[in-house]
């Protein structure tokens, strides 16, 4: 009887032991704690970036939609303040050159704040804090120039320009005063501001 219970113990013996699982969490561990400084220093540039993007896709977003309605489409923008990280909306705008928000008319994006360590801190089209895009997919007004954000370590600047032809860019900078165009993740052209 004693030879077949420890037959049967040897034969079932799977498994790890609890001295390996300490040693793998262990591992585990440290390995973490070596790459949680680094992603968490990596997010606000992440979020700044993604908020950006955003940005440019909500600017042609804005374009299609005024050429598909044939009429103008409108970003509003409040830039950051003590209190606030800076915000847009996007609407239809029914009155023509009115630029304003008017009761019943239609919002395709509504008062987006920024992200978790994200500012929207300058906004500038011709000297107005709103633009958009007429029915023939040029500036609403005239009205053209670049929106910019920064993290909150100050570490990275975005800016999504607008041209007097419709067409919108974005670019990057680690100062905020020199920006470099941005196509595909891959720096191309130095410009400065």
């Amino acid at each position: 009887m004693h030879d077949l219970y420890r037959n049967a113990r040897c034969h079932g013996q799977e498994g790890f032991t609890l001295v390996e699982l300490m040693i793998a969490i262990g591992v585990i561990a440290i390995l973490a704690a070596i790459a949680v400084p680094g992603v968490i220093s990596w997010l606000p540039n992440y979020r700044v970036k993604a908020a950006a993007s955003d940005m440019i896709s909500n600017f042609q977003k804005a374009k299609m939609e005024a050429v598909k309605r044939n009429t103008d489409v409108i970003i509003a923008f409040t830039a950051a303040n003590a209190t606030q990280t800076g915000s847009y909306r996007i609407f239809v705008d029914n009155n023509p050159g009115n630029g304003a928000f008017d009761a019943g008319e239609r919002v395709l994006v509504d008062h987006k704040p920024m992200p978790k360590d994200v500012s929207l801190y300058f906004a500038n089209f011709s000297g107005a804090t709103n633009t958009g895009f007429n029915s023939r997919a040029l500036p609403w007004n005239n009205r053209w120039g670049s929106v910019r954000f920064r993290n909150s370590k100050l570490t990275r600047y975005y800016r999504a320009s607008l041209s007097a032809a419709g067409h919108v860019r974005l670019q990057t900078s680690s100062d905020g005063l020199n920006h470099y165009l941005l196509k595909a993740g891959r720096f191309l052209i130095r410009l400065k501001v």
